[in-house]
């Protein structure tokens, strides 16, 4: 009898344990997929799916206004796509900001150019802080040609050597 109880109490632990695993988030992190994204253009309000660009190396730079670390390395990966050209690297600059008319005012304020910002529909915007782990401060990611996160808030240097490869 203490044997069936001690199967069964075993059994119950490895479920809980299980079941609880499979609940778990996505957390975008080097080495995995890039978790599906639907993005807003700020140019024309089109969307786009992070699928589509798969065949290419892509940069995804989440910043804010408010921000002014993100807001510097939005200018430095504008600058860098610039130079690069978007044969080679496609930027998605995806701001956070709840107001439209502020990021607006600041993509034309800073220069950034305008294809290549972006935002997230409200109802995602929690979803995607989340899963981008974004709650500890805004990040960027390099994604290499399949999707995968091949580098956590890389430099412009790693992105160039990336690319070149």
């Amino acid at each position: 009898m203490k044997k069936t109880m001690m199967i069964i109490a075993l059994f119950v632990v490895l479920i809980v344990t299980v079941s609880s695993r499979s609940d778990r988030e996505y957390q975008a992190a080097q080495g995995f997929e890039v978790p599906s994204l639907e993005l807003v253009s700020a140019a024309d309000s089109s969307l786009l799916d992070l699928e589509s660009l798969k065949g290419q190396y892509v940069v995804i730079n989440f910043w804010a206004a408010s921000d002014a670390e993100s807001r510097i390395a939005a200018h430095d990966f504008d600058r860098f796509a610039a130079k690069v050209g978007t044969e080679q690297l496609r930027l998605l600059q995806v701001n956070l900001d709840r107001s439209v008319r502020l990021f607006r005012e600041i993509v034309r304020r800073d220069g950034l150019e305008a294809a290549q910002q972006f935002t997230v529909k409200a109802p995602e915007s929690s979803r995607v802080s989340k899963i981008f782990n974004l709650g500890a401060g805004l990040q960027s990611y390099l994604l290499d040609p399949e999707g995968k996160i091949v580098a956590v808030n890389p430099s412009l240097e790693t992105v160039a050597k990336a690319i070149a490869s």
